[in-house]
């Protein structure tokens, strides 16, 4: 086979006129070959500027199974679309669950065929290192790598607080004891430590700990339907895979909606919103809905999962009054990693979440600064569209207004505030989402 044919010596000229090797003028030209043959709406998504060169990377990458196929212009055409409906950057978590699941939904077969080959490729290999280190990496399913995270981790933090090493050193070497079967200790140094460290031969099974969040449909589960799957921290995956979970030992399956719930007469279900006891707190129903709903942080850019993130109200919750504002129901919650929960709640910055014309979830920060910053516009309900019939109690009226009358004679009150300042501060971020909403209204016009 030649070393040098047409290709090589066009990605030399390439390689010279950038001033990189010739393996990444190639890789430069492979993509360009890409966009020109396999994916021309994104390559002129490319052109305007709408979507960066790193992300249409992984465009290219993850619809290359689909290459030949005769889908692959609706594919094209469909991921262009969704481009279309989004102004700023797009996470790398939700553009590549958005890729997947259309993918999915246009070549269901591929899909799986790419889970057998790649379950048959797993494996675990060394590569050496600079400065006397190495590394060792291993693939295998999904869920067996969230697992065996998670045993890590909860060795890891079995030191007593006065160890020093960091959370990632504490991981490496709590790996290296669970794989050579040694024993994990806390290096406080300390006589009085009190970590209770089992031995590597005692340490309980992981699996029977660890949640592992799979959502799908009735249908996909009962194998009536051939709908995908999402996995909390993974992203998209095969019906088949779903099934293959689900037919686990150790699996659980709840339901979103609980057997023997009436159905409303417009085809839809109603929920407990929030706790009897109290109206701050969201229902387990609630709770769930949202996760699964939003599937990561909402926050551009943090890809927390969302069964690890914090459920958030985005109006604040007027616990004073709390008919007043900020209710805990769908449409005034979202997820949020703990850093943009604190940055939010002590700080100046302001979120909004609303619907637009079409009926998207829409999200939309502003900085102290006064930068608006849009949101990831895409969540799992197009993936889910059996969230859209789910309904909650809606939250209680506001309270009517006190016509009591002072009796006569009585002393005036002392002076108050008018509120408080939390509230004053709720106020104002109120005010500020008020005035976004009415620019947005101007712009939609225009």
């Amino acid at each position: 086979m030649l070393v040098v044919d047409g290709f090589a010596d066009c990605a030399a000229r390439i390689a010279l006129a950038l001033s990189v090797s010739q393996n990444a003028a190639e890789q430069v030209l492979r993509e360009a070959v890409a966009l020109r043959d396999r994916l021309p709406e994104v390559a002129e998504r490319l052109r305007n500027g709408q979507i960066s060169q790193a992300r249409v990377s992984t465009i290219i990458a993850r619809t290359d199974l689909l290459t030949g196929h005769a889908c692959m212009a609706d594919v094209d055409a469909e991921i262009a679309a969704e481009l279309d409906l989004h102004r700023g950057a797009w996470s790398a978590e939700r553009l590549r669950d958005m890729i997947d699941r259309v993918v999915f939904r246009h070549d269901p077969d591929a899909v799986r065929e790419a889970r057998r080959r790649a379950l048959a490729d797993r494996r675990m290999s060394t590569k050496p290192q600079p400065d006397g280190m190495a590394e060792i990496s291993v693939t295998m399913a999904a869920e067996n790598v969230r697992i065996a995270a998670a045993a890590v981790k909860s060795l890891a933090a079995a030191v007593c607080a006065h160890d020093e090493r960091t959370k990632a050193q504490r991981a490496s070497d709590a790996m290296f004891a669970l794989l050579s079967g040694t024993r994990f200790e806390c290096l406080c140094g300390r006589e009085d430590c009190a970590a209770e460290i089992p031995e590597p031969a005692t340490v309980p099974p992981v699996d029977a700990k660890v949640v592992i969040h799979v959502v799908c449909d009735e249908g996909t589960l009962a194998g009536t339907a051939e709908n995908a799957g999402f996995v909390d921290g993974h992203g998209v995956i095969s019906d088949e895979h779903v099934r293959d979970l689900a037919a686990r030992p150790d699996a659980i399956v709840k339901r979103l909606v609980p057997k023997g719930t009436p159905q409303n007469p417009d085809g839809t279900f109603t929920l407990p919103a929030h706790l009897p006891s109290d109206p701050y707190r969201p229902s387990a129903a609630l709770d769930t809905y949202v996760r699964v709903r939003d599937g990561h942080s909402v926050v551009p850019g943090d890809a927390t999962p969302a069964f690890e993130g914090d459920v958030e109200h985005v109006h604040e919750y007027n616990h004073a009054r709390p008919a007043a504002g900020g209710q805990t129901a769908p449409e005034n919650l979202n997820i949020k990693g703990r850093f943009f929960h604190i940055l939010k709640t002590f700080g100046r910055w302001v979120d909004d979440m609303y619907r637009d014309r079409s009926g998207r979830l829409r999200t939309e920060f502003k900085t102290p600064e006064g930068l608006v910053i849009e949101g990831d516009p895409d969540n799992l309900e197009s993936m889910f569209p059996g969230l859209l019939r789910i309904r909650f109690a809606s939250p209680d009226p506001p309270a009517p207004p006190d016509d009591t009358e002072p009796p006569r004679n009585a002393k005036p009150p002392p002076p108050t505030r008018s509120m408080t300042r939390v509230e004053a501060k709720h106020a104002r971020r109120q005010q500020e989402r008020e005035r976004n909403r009415r620019r947005r209204e101007v712009d939609e016009t225009d």
